[in-house]
């Protein structure tokens, strides 16, 4: 759809490319933009109470692919063949969808948090009150008790006791039952919002493609690791893993090719290293770290290299066919008291050695010597 100048006015009429005053190089520019776009949005996507983050994030690559490889051409049997144009409304369609969810999903869940603080500042408001009425109560009627114990009056000093004894335990008897209510409100209201915070934590914890643990997710669990590394008794392994010649596949098959591949690596590296001590997340594009706080080198050596060994055995299968598949990776020992960043350098150095050697193998760097990553 472009727009025009007729007879000095505005048109929406859809007209061909080359009739149009955009040039075609200016128009692929503008397409890579539009993509781009929408995989970032697709990136950085959240659940919400209608969609989870992988399916906003597949819509996007879905409609980029539409975009980007046109409609399907059909063919009049009375006529030419023609080429149906690009949609480029559903592009609006979907953001104007999409972002209206999302505001609905924000919205609702700040609203259910005022509700809360509201909740809380009626029930501490309402309780101030009630204790202010019943401590000036029992303030009068202790000056009465004052008042006639100064006079001798032991009937008069037992009633004026009794009023008091009584209106201290009525007082206590509504605090209790007015914290009893209150409790039971103020946790309805507390489990509704922990619900929501805890969705809300998670997916930020969550790569959206792989279902993994995130960047974020891995620098808070590295840097436990590290700091307790002197009192876990054993030793903790990091592993970084990168998929071999990943751009290649991508620009051959495409980004959401590149995806399905992806999520099959991360399938494969969760298969071999399901215990709970085991931390496995997306570092990054085709890169992947998995942290595991209780083992030995050798035996965590052995693990990945069967996670290895099974991805090359058995081609990924995708909406292209199958595509072979590898990854090459680095694999260190924590050295007691040194920083997360030089732990994962050193893991990082061991997998850049990996790929230089030829790839699609395991290089430990032993922590007893941080410079020189060997070969196992």
């Amino acid at each position: 759809m472009f727009w025009r100048k007729t007879d000095g006015t505005r048109t929406s009429e859809t007209i061909p490319l080359q009739q149009s005053s955009v040039r075609p190089d200016e128009f692929d520019r503008a397409l890579d933009t539009l993509g781009a776009v929408l995989r970032i949005y697709g990136d950085y996507a959240f659940d919400t109470d209608r969609a989870s983050a992988l399916e906003v994030r597949e819509s996007c690559s879905e409609i980029w692919r539409e975009l980007a490889l046109g409609a399907p051409k059909s063919k009049d049997p009375d006529g030419p063949v023609r080429t149906q144009r690009r949609d480029f409304t559903k592009v609006q369609r979907f953001f104007d969808g999409q972002r209206r969810q999302e505001n609905e999903f924000v919205v609702r869940g700040f609203g259910n948090l005022r509700q809360t603080v509201q909740e809380f500042a009626q029930c501490l408001t309402a309780a101030v009150s009630e204790d202010r009425n019943a401590d000036t109560q029992i303030e009068s009627q202790l000056t009465r008790l004052v008042n006639v114990v100064s006079g001798n009056n032991l009937e008069a000093v037992r009633q004026e006791s009794t009023k008091v004894v009584t209106l201290v335990q009525n007082a206590i008897g509504r605090r209790r039952s007015r914290e009893k209510e209150q409790l039971l409100r103020l946790g309805a209201q507390v489990q509704a919002l922990r619900s929501e915070l805890d969705a809300v934590r998670t997916q930020a914890t969550l790569d959206a493609l792989t279902q993994l643990f995130n960047r974020a997710a891995f620098d808070q669990e590295i840097d436990k690791v590290a700091t307790l590394g002197l009192l876990l008794g054993s030793e903790p392994c990091l592993v970084m893993v990168d998929v071999d010649h990943f751009k290649s596949i991508n620009d051959k098959h495409g980004h959401p090719v590149g995806d399905e591949v992806l999520r099959a690596v991360a399938d494969n590296l969760v298969r071999h290293f399901l215990r709970k001590e085991d931390f496995v997340c997306r570092f990054g594009g085709e890169e992947f770290a998995i942290v595991v706080r209780d083992s030995e080198v050798e035996k965590v050596k052995a693990r990945i290299e069967r996670a290895r060994s099974t991805l090359e055995a058995a081609p990924v299968k995708t909406t292209a066919g199958c595509i072979p598949v590898t990854f090459s990776a680095g694999l260190t020992a924590l050295i007691p008291g040194e920083p997360p960043s030089q732990w994962v350098e050193r893991a990082d150095r061991a997998l850049y050695a990996a790929k230089h050697e030829g790839r699609n193998q395991i290089v430990v760097s032993p922590a007893r010597d941080s410079r020189r990553p060997v070969t196992e």
